[in-house]
């Protein structure tokens, strides 16, 4: 499977691009703030398109021959993708993105850099989300190629859990919408303290009814049972479980909007919330108006032991700020939040909420 970075490992990728990748990760400030002489790290993790901001951040948490194997998805739409996170963080590697009918140029050239020796390229969905000539084309890379899918995005995030049977818990979101799904992933993604596999998986909601195919994998699965949990997250997953056996342990998770309901799963991150006691020192921030950017976040968030939270371009919300504050006050936290990983660029986040970004966690 694969052993995270650990805190200094990161940080040193961060620097190491910052001084050195061209287009990589650059750090903003916005204009009139004052330098901080301490406090965390915030740090922009993007590229001039999606693409390339997930490549971005496959070189920021992964060096030469770094990864063990790499998922590679759509870049035009979300269904199959919703469960990847945790599984890209599982198999320790980063999460890519290409064109439905061809593989894109720097994409081919990331998985020459970053797949090791023996290494697996996951393909997400069917032929109609990945073609049979984006297949060749990683094919023709000279690495094993192995295709995830299902019936419909549904039996695709079950296909995508069973590449994880040591996982014990059950995030769900609905299927229908990307936001929850965006912060559940490094949720689940945050490798179980002591194992060497991820805390849970991402099952798919149809709105706010339970697919068969998904109720039928937690039965078979045994989510929700000897200590382990089925995680609704969001109004709709919620309202979704409800028709789960009453023995089925929950922990529901769901806010007034896509950006309280990400704080509200990043304060799960905290030492006294009930998946992790040593939480890591890193926290992921995103737009929630779209979801690439994220997606290829959450990876890298579950990977390095991080929340993801959702803003707006050009304003911190208040529960995103609240969520960051939170994470600055665990006390057993040691050593606070000291890298935040902004995933995006300036259309996406404001230069502006830099600075927000780094008072909130000072």
């Amino acid at each position: 499977m694969r052993s995270s970075p650990g805190l200094t490992a990161l940080a040193a990728l961060v620097t190491s691009a910052c001084l050195g990748a061209a287009g990589t990760v650059t750090a903003h400030a916005a204009p009139g703030d004052p330098v901080p002489q301490a406090g965390p790290t915030v740090d922009r993790v993007w590229g001039p398109s999606r693409i390339e901001t997930a490549v971005s951040a496959s070189v920021l948490a992964y060096g030469q021959k770094g990864a063990a194997n790499v998922v590679l998805a759509r870049s035009d739409a979300f269904a199959d993708s919703l469960a990847a996170g945790p599984l890209a963080s599982d198999r320790g590697g980063p999460l890519l993105l290409t064109p439905p009918g061809s593989l894109a140029p720097e994409v081919a050239a990331e998985i020459r850099r970053v797949l090791a020796d023996g290494g697996t390229v996951y393909l997400l969905g069917g032929t109609s989300a990945l073609s049979a000539g984006v297949e060749t084309a990683v094919r023709n890379l000279g690495v094993r190629v192995q295709r995830v899918q299902g019936a419909d995005r549904y039996a695709t995030a079950v296909e995508v859990a069973k590449l994880m049977p040591a996982a014990r818990h059950a995030a769900l979101v609905t299927g229908r919408n990307f936001p929850d799904g965006l912060a559940a992933g490094a949720l689940m993604g945050v490798q179980e303290e002591g194992t060497d596999h991820t805390t849970g998986v991402v099952l798919l909601t149809d709105g706010e009814a339970l697919p068969p195919v998904t109720r039928d994998y937690i039965d078979q699965r045994g989510f929700g049972r000897q200590d382990s949990y089925v995680v609704p997250i969001g109004g709709e997953a919620v309202r979704a479980s409800r028709p789960l056996p009453v023995e089925v342990e929950r922990v529901a998770i769901a806010g007034n909007d896509r950006y309280d309901t990400a704080a509200r799963v990043a304060r799960h991150f905290v030492s006294t919330g009930p998946f992790f006691r040593t939480p890591g020192n890193s926290v992921g921030v995103a737009t929630g108006e779209d979801w690439p950017d994220a997606l290829a976040g959450s990876a890298v968030m579950g990977y390095t032991a991080g929340p993801l939270l959702l803003t707006r371009p050009n304003s911190l919300p208040a529960e995103t700020a609240g969520a960051l504050n939170a994470l600055r006050d665990d006390a057993r936290n040691a050593g606070g939040v000291t890298i935040a990983l902004v995933f995006g660029g300036p259309r996406a986040v404001a230069d502006s909420q830099l600075g927000q970004i780094s008072a909130a966690l000072g």
